[in-house]
């Protein structure tokens, strides 16, 4: 990929690969247009990274949990309280699935408004 060539440039041939694949990862991910700042500021959150985490072999989870509750957060927010079965028809996830996660939010939000109260 053309865009990692500064970055390639930077970094030494014998650089494990695992951290060259965390660092081009990085380096796609940094919002900065001055080539040569985003190519040290890689290399130091990189570094960070390798000193913390070198040696583990720590296990990195996709995020499925956090998506899918920002799904069922947007979903909720849209719901009108008729229209559970178009939000079900648009998302692909089930009434009953809507139904348990949205009981769950409007508990939760009522906890939240209601916190100043002394309710719960």
């Amino acid at each position: 990929m053309q865009m990692l060539v500064p970055l390639h440039q930077a970094l030494d041939q014998t650089y494990p690969k695992i951290w060259r694949t965390i660092a081009e990862c990085i380096y796609i991910g940094l919002d900065e247009e001055d080539t040569q700042r985003r190519v040290t500021q890689t290399l130091q959150i990189t570094d960070v990274l390798r000193a913390e985490l070198g040696g583990l072999q720590p296990y990195l989870p996709k995020g499925n949990e956090y998506d899918n509750a920002v799904q069922y957060r947007d979903l909720y927010n849209q719901f009108n309280g008729r229209n559970i079965a178009d939000l079900s028809a648009a998302s692909g996830v089930c009434l009953r699935v809507l139904y348990k996660h949205f009981a769950v939010l409007k508990r939760e939000d009522f906890e939240l408004r209601q916190a100043g109260f002394g309710f719960k």
